[in-house]
């Protein structure tokens, strides 16, 4: 079936499903003056990956896990792109009226090597212009480091990103299920603040062809990946501290995209979720109270001081059936701390294995644990 026609199909199954308790209308704009987004908004491709000035925060996000034919060589990658906008008063300019604007861009790129526990990571700032684009049109990247575009009839997504010690990493990403929005109409809500919402698209499996080029070789490998496209103003509620995040890619053909957002006081908000995703690429869900985020050991980085929370486990009552599914993560090595420049931004974005509640490894992952260094409280609103 058409990709188009697919995205179109869930999407709509999605915007009809039952709504979170209380529905919270987003306004038109935050206090600041960013435009909010809005519910019931399909996304439309090849436009849905451009850049949308205007709106505070926005990022494109790939991770994956990538080997070699042998199955010898195994890797970890993750290549994020982020889009701040300027003053409320100018966030509605044309893309060429744009050029040198108060926009920000940020690329993240980094590379887990799961044979020798080598982590390398790279964090480039820089102001739109020369050295940072990204068209309204389509996704078409150019941001330091990173080179990412989309082909509009295939959807096929190749991606460059540059590491540190002069390696490469060429990536060709094609989707094997169709294009999702998540949350409630359209609208994925980060808090109680009316603002807090954002459209977040997500690509929940592409197959992967890779080249790695390092010490002057070229390595061959193949994958999957996961990607993710948010939308936003107010990315987090000011009551919240951080979240740890999930995206599960079973064995089965079927993935999982789990968050716990954390208060203050480490406690999940009533606004955290659990999504599967089945292998026809239909979508159902549970909050809160349907599930539980469980902290089974940790990692402190001698770096930044931060203490993560790396094995976890997820229980998770499926709404189909009511049974209770269990994921357990386990990171497949415990070093996988992006420093950035400020330190206290610090996160940890690990390649994991998912083991079922036997202990049999049932599919693999990338967990996110933001927040752990005080950084994001007030950060995500614009």
């Amino acid at each position: 079936m058409n990709l188009w026609i697919r995205v179109l199909n869930v999407v709509l199954l999605s915007l009809s499903a039952p709504l979170h308790g209380d529905w919270i209308e987003p306004p038109v704009r935050t206090e600041s003056g960013y435009p909010v987004p809005q519910p019931d908004v399909l996304p439309e491709l090849p436009r849905a990956h451009g850049a949308h000035p205007g709106y505070g925060i926005e990022w494109w996000y790939w991770v994956g896990h990538l080997r070699d034919a042998e199955g010898v060589q195994r890797y970890g990658f993750q290549v994020t792109v982020f889009r701040v906008e300027g003053a409320a008063e100018t966030a509605m300019v044309t893309d060429a009226a744009a050029f040198g604007s108060q926009q920000l861009f940020m690329a993240h790129v980094a590379l887990s090597d799961l044979n020798t526990g080598q982590y390398l990571h790279t964090e480039r700032v820089y102001r739109h212009g020369w050295q940072a684009r990204a068209s309204v049109d389509s996704l078409d990247l150019a941001v330091g480091p990173v080179r990412a575009t989309q082909d509009p009839k295939t959807e096929r997504i190749d991606i460059e990103a540059a590491l540190p010690d002069g390696q490469q990493l060429s990536l060709r990403m094609e989707p094997s299920k169709a294009l999702l929005a998540f949350g409630d109409r359209g609208l994925s809500r980060k808090g109680a603040a009316p603002a807090a919402v954002s459209w977040y698209w997500t690509y929940s499996r592409l197959k992967v062809q890779a080249e790695l080029v390092r010490d002057g070789a070229t390595i061959e490998l193949d994958g999957q990946a996961w990607m993710d496209h948010e939308i936003s103003s107010s990315q987090l509620g000011d009551d919240l501290a951080g979240w740890d995040w999930t995206a599960i890619q079973l064995d089965d053909g079927s993935e999982v995209k789990a968050y716990r957002l954390r208060d203050q006081k480490g406690r999940a908000d009533r606004w955290s979720a659990v999504y599967w995703i089945d292998p026809e690429g239909r979508v159902q869900s549970v909050y809160a109270e349907g599930f539980s985020w469980e902290e089974d050991g940790y990692w402190q980085s001698p770096e930044s001081g931060n203490r993560y929370p790396t094995e976890v486990t997820i229980r998770a009552q499926h709404p189909s059936n009511g049974k209770v599914m269990v994921y357990r993560l386990r990171p497949l090595m415990q070093q996988q701390e992006f420093l950035g420049m400020r330190a206290d931004n610090a996160y940890w974005e690990g390649a994991c294995e998912v083991l079922d509640v036997r202990g049999q490894r049932i599919g693999l992952a990338y967990l996110e644990l933001a927040g752990y260094g005080g950084g994001l409280a007030g950060q995500l609103t614009q």
